[in-house]
């Protein structure tokens, strides 16, 4: 098997598994899934929180934040619609109008084609939407959203200005609309906003920039002068000689400069997470040179 299927299999599987999770834990948080080492590790770091909130009723369609999944690289937020029509024959929700921000006024994600709006987004790449299940006049969906810098916010503030129900793929697209002023606002759980981030420091190399292990994963953010790839075999070995891989990779821009061919930096995510925390781990580049990642003191 050559390591592009296999890096492929390992993101599926990591999507997968974050998607069981959530269709189980939002229901039941004390219900822990035994299936793999990492989906015990994200429950036991009680690394889905269920949101507390009513539904907010509007004409025709009512809605509720569900779940959240928030560190500093992974944010997967999951919500609840009932709609006045069945969901049965439709693929699933679009939101027109999507804007996310926090207590803080960060700006977590607007998509937007205005450099001057989606170049203040914490999220460093397009939302990635996943149908959990869906019955009757009930749907539940999850935003998936990347970074290397979410913040630990208090409140999370989303709004959007149209519902779309969609079916593109049946061979008769057809969608049904709701319009309106949709807002919902949370508080973020203190397991979350209070969460720990460990760092890493590389005093010998310009080249790495930053270097944060979470509950999901591992981001080394890099200088770039070319694009790198999942197919890139980058590695890191932590001290008891574990190998971790490459599993994603996110771009960062100069915002005076964004439509350049090339990123200033690029965000290399390992599927490492908190539990395999060690004193020191070494990142391999593909032309054999490596460097010492020493954890910063607490």
């Amino acid at each position: 098997m050559n390591n592009k299927v296999l890096k492929t299999i390992i993101i599926i599987t990591i999507i997968l598994l974050i998607m069981i999770i959530l269709a189980f834990t939002c229901k039941n948080m004390e219900q822990k899934s035994d299936t793999t080492n990492t989906s015990n590790n994200i429950s036991n770091n009680n690394y889905i929180q269920n949101i507390e909130m009513d539904y907010i009723e509007e004409d025709k369609v009512k809605f509720k934040a569900d779940c959240l999944i928030m560190d500093d690289i992974n944010f997967s937020l999951v919500l609840d619609f009932i709609t006045d029509s069945s969901v049965e024959n439709f693929e699933g929700i679009s939101l027109q109008g999507l804007e996310i921000m926090d207590d803080k006024k960060n700006q977590i994600y607007i998509p937007s084609e205005d450099q001057n709006i989606w170049t203040k987004n914490i999220a460093l790449m397009a939302d990635n939407w996943e149908v959990i299940e869906k019955s009757g006049n009930s749907l539940r969906q999850v935003i998936h959203l990347y970074s290397n810098n979410f913040p630990k916010s208090n409140k999370i503030y989303v709004s959007f200005d149209r519902i779309v129900l969609y079916n593109v793929n049946q061979g008769n697209p057809k969608t049904i609309e709701y319009e309106g002023d949709y807002k919902l606002e949370f508080d973020v759980p203190k397991e979350i906003a209070e969460r720990n981030t460990i760092e890493y420091t590389n005093d010998s190399s310009e080249i790495i920039k930053n270097v944060k292990l979470t509950n999901t994963a591992l981001a080394v953010t890099v200088d770039s002068d070319g694009y790198i790839s999942t197919d890139d075999n980058y590695t890191v070995t932590d001290d008891k000689g574990n190998v971790y891989t490459l599993i994603n990779t996110l771009r960062i821009f100069d915002i005076k400069n964004v439509f350049k061919s090339v990123a200033d930096k690029q965000v290399l995510i390992f599927n490492m997470t908190i539990e395999n925390q060690c004193d020191n781990l070494t990142l391999k580049s593909p032309n054999g040179q490596t460097y010492i990642l020493t954890k910063t003191e607490i």
